[in-house]
């Protein structure tokens, strides 16, 4: 049955990914006719158009949060925090940014003293040349938990999230009490992991040098595309929540360095064949959609960590805090908050 899973679950991708080619041959033609306009001289002079544009301001989180900013190693990471109790430290993925979480923090922050960063290369985050493999990505963030004065943490992530959350929790287990990893996989753990990369095909164009490039200019035509690839229940962003999510990737260079994240994939898999030598010993949460991830999820978890439980996210695919929040925040206030 779990293998039927599986293969419904690779099925699936396939057969939403017509909708992103078709985005990504459109932005290629767009490319190549402004190459062709540049190369065609102009038969009539036409004064230049000076436009000011203004960048839209970042999203606000609840009241009792706060924006902030952070030097980590040598690069400056944003960040939300507020609440109160022991630090429970967010990780968004790919298509998102720290408002990913904005549904959660309310009830979240009644429990825990709650941190939400942005990854580097993304929003408010610097977007350095390098450092985009999850075991430096995770040291930002660790790097961050110690300037704010934690000496253990409860950790969550969320796609590229989950990666950076399993380096956190592989090199610094000791101060990790418990970690949720939310929808994705671990590159380099088999079988999924080529199972999965050889269905996902946007790993190849994520991970391609010329995809910024490309996606440039066209952040919400290319990311209203690519969300319901891999979402099961339609339209489950808010008009804000996509706005927010667009704005972060349109910052200058976002898309770009984002799509290193998948370009880092490589090294990721070499890293985690040595991490998963030592399994993790904390309770490990392995929280996937019911449409996604939870095919695979926790048999996947078991191969890194010694103490796994599930959570299926009913009707829900890969964005699970917007496809289903009240059983999101149910279950993660369950696994976190319990003894």
């Amino acid at each position: 049955m779990k293998t039927n899973l599986l293969n419904n679950v690779f099925s699936n991708l396939k057969n939403k990914t017509a909708q992103l080619f078709a985005v990504v041959i459109l932005l290629l033609t767009f490319i190549s006719c402004n190459k062709k306009a540049e190369e065609t001289p102009a038969t009539e002079a036409k004064p230049a158009k000076t436009t000011e544009t203004t960048q839209p301001a970042p999203a606000n989180p609840p009241a009792n949060f706060k924006h902030a900013t952070a030097t980590v190693n040598g690069i400056k990471i944003h960040y939300v925090i507020g609440g109160q109790g022991d630090p429970l430290v967010l990780v968004h993925g790919f298509g998102q940014n720290w408002y990913m979480w904005n549904r959660l923090l309310p009830e979240l922050s009644k429990h825990f003293t709650v941190i939400a960063p942005d990854l580097r290369g993304v929003g408010e985050s610097d977007k350095p040349e390098s450092g985009y493999d999850k075991k430096t990505m995770a040291s930002d963030i660790h790097e961050l938990v110690n300037q704010l004065g934690y000496k253990s943490i409860n950790l969550a992530g969320h796609d590229i999230g989950l990666m950076v959350a399993y380096a956190y929790a592989a090199q610094y287990g000791d101060s990790v009490k418990k970690v949720a990893l939310m929808d994705a996989l671990l590159p380099g753990i088999e079988p999924v992991w080529s199972n999965v990369k050889g269905s996902a095909w946007w790993f190849g164009f994520f991970a391609w040098p010329a995809s910024g490039d490309i996606v440039k200019g066209k952040e919400k035509e290319f990311l209203t595309n690519f969300w319901p690839v891999v979402g099961h229940v339609k339209d489950p962003f808010t008009a804000e929540e996509s706005a927010e999510f667009i704005r972060a990737y349109a910052t200058e260079g976002g898309t770009t360095a984002a799509f290193k994240w998948f370009g880092a994939f490589d090294q990721d898999g070499k890293d985690n064949l040595v991490f998963a030598k030592k399994k993790l010993k904390m309770p490990l949460l392995a929280m996937g959609g019911e449409y996604f991830a939870a095919a695979f999820l926790k048999d996947h978890s078991k191969l890194v960590a010694e103490n796994v439980t599930e959570s299926k996210i009913a009707g829900a695919g890969h964005w699970l805090v917007q496809e289903n929040t009240a059983q999101v925040q149910k279950d993660l206030l369950a696994f976190f908050l319990g003894k």
